[in-house]
């Protein structure tokens, strides 16, 4: 975040725009998500350098709420403030957030097991590519040492084997604290004295919202405001992305408060997962189910109230700490920290495609799909033209399957 490079002297309207694109192609979840940030923001529009984007990674990895969407929101943070931050937040998640509100009236009509219908499943091998193409790209970046190649396979091996949810900040943490082995200089010692300024009134903003939450369902016995605490209280709980905090809602929603049926939480999770943008919106299917038992206008604002929430804690805390992050990143100790923290980053996104890999339905499509994936992102094809063309290719596959029966 301290190397800001934007060869292209783009205008806020035409960055804005291309966050708008990478809501529309960014399938898969957060390793995914990253994936296309990389192809678009940064190797094809120069709006940010690799280094940044993974520090980007490594702070909001150490923030609850969603990750991919605390990055993308700090990119636009570091390029024009809060205000950007905000268009940012608001043009990558509300095309996900209008059709999960839509949805939640029609829960009937989706997926009766909360699986990806058919005809959508090129969607998790292309996510495969972009993580592959990201992971390749990143690691040549990052690990150019011993230190850093041990560091790069601390953050690969940690998605596969430990799946705490706390495993992932103790990686960046850990890769922090190895890359103090560098050698201090006498530069690093007079850096160490950085006036810190955080603006403790977000900070109070963040706990009074909880504190209004939390009282306003206790003692108005609103349905609303109960709405409004449970997604608040879900963005600040949870680290990770959407595949964490879903469990949590269901636990919540469908045992403990019988707000929705099974049924109808898992399609909407079937569904949620074969769209582009963050996970975190099937916090606006959520919400709007909560609410249908009262009137439409009701259920709307619901939906609405449950997808905005959602992502409120994790933008507040972001805009919290980002001062002073930044002025942290001044101290020379601190860059040889990020130098550790960048390669665990780069491990992470590695691992994170072998873990899609195992996972991975393994088939001939499949293979084809990851490989065109990978073909096209080095030709540079537009990414919402070849999400078109797999579509495409893969209606044209079941249907010879359904006409010839191969």
């Amino acid at each position: 975040m301290t190397e800001e490079v934007d060869k292209s002297g783009s205008s806020q309207g035409q960055y804005l725009k291309d966050v708008f694109l990478c809501s529309l192609v960014a399938f898969g979840g957060p390793e995914a998500h990253l994936g296309v940030f990389y192809e678009r923001l940064v190797t094809k529009k120069n709006y940010l350098s690799e280094k940044a984007l993974m520090e980007w990674m490594g702070l909001c990895s150490f923030l609850p709420g969603p990750t991919s969407t605390q990055v993308i929101t700090g990119i636009g943070l570091e390029r024009g403030g809060r205000s950007l931050a905000l268009l940012t937040l608001l043009i990558w998640a509300t095309p996900a957030i209008l059709l999960m509100t839509a949805l939640s009236f029609v829960p009937s009509v989706l997926s009766e097991n909360g699986t990806i219908p058919v005809w959508l499943d090129f969607l998790a091998p292309m996510a495969a590519g972009f993580v592959a193409w990201a992971a390749w790209k990143l690691g040549r970046k990052v690990a150019t040492d011993w230190l850093t190649i041990l560091l790069w396979i601390v953050g690969a091996i940690t998605p596969i084997f430990f799946h705490s949810a706390w495993a992932i900040p103790l990686a960046f943490l850990f890769g922090g604290l190895v890359g103090q082995l560098k050698r201090e200089t006498d530069a690093d010692k007079t850096a160490l004295l950085i006036r810190l300024r955080p603006p403790w009134i977000i900070l109070l903003l963040f706990i009074g919202f909880v504190l209004l939450g939390i009282g306003g369902s206790l003692s108005s016995g609103s349905s609303l405001i109960e709405v409004f605490e449970r997604f608040y209280r879900y963005g600040y709980l949870v680290f990770g992305g959407g595949q964490v905090v879903v469990p949590l809602m269901q636990g919540e929603l469908v045992h403990s408060a019988n707000l929705m049926t099974q049924q109808e939480f898992l399609s909407g999770f079937g569904v949620v997962q074969a769209m582009p943008g963050p996970m975190f919106s099937f916090a606006a299917y959520a919400g709007g189910l909560c609410e249908q038992a009262g009137s439409t206008t009701r259920q709307i604002t619901g939906a609405l109230l449950g997808g905005c929430a959602i992502f409120l804690p994790g933008t507040l805390l972001l805009f919290f700490v980002h001062p002073f992050w930044a002025r942290l990143q001044q101290a020379k100790w601190a860059s040889r920290s990020l130098t550790g923290i960048n390669a665990v980053a780069g491990g992470l996104v590695s691992g994170a495609f072998i873990l899609i890999a195992l996972n991975l339905e393994w088939s001939k499509s499949a293979i084809c799909f990851i490989a065109l994936t990978l073909i096209f992102l080095a030709k540079k094809v537009p990414a919402p033209l070849f999400v078109i063309l797999l579509l495409g290719l893969n209606l044209l596959l079941h249907w010879i399957q359904q006409v010839y029966v191969l």
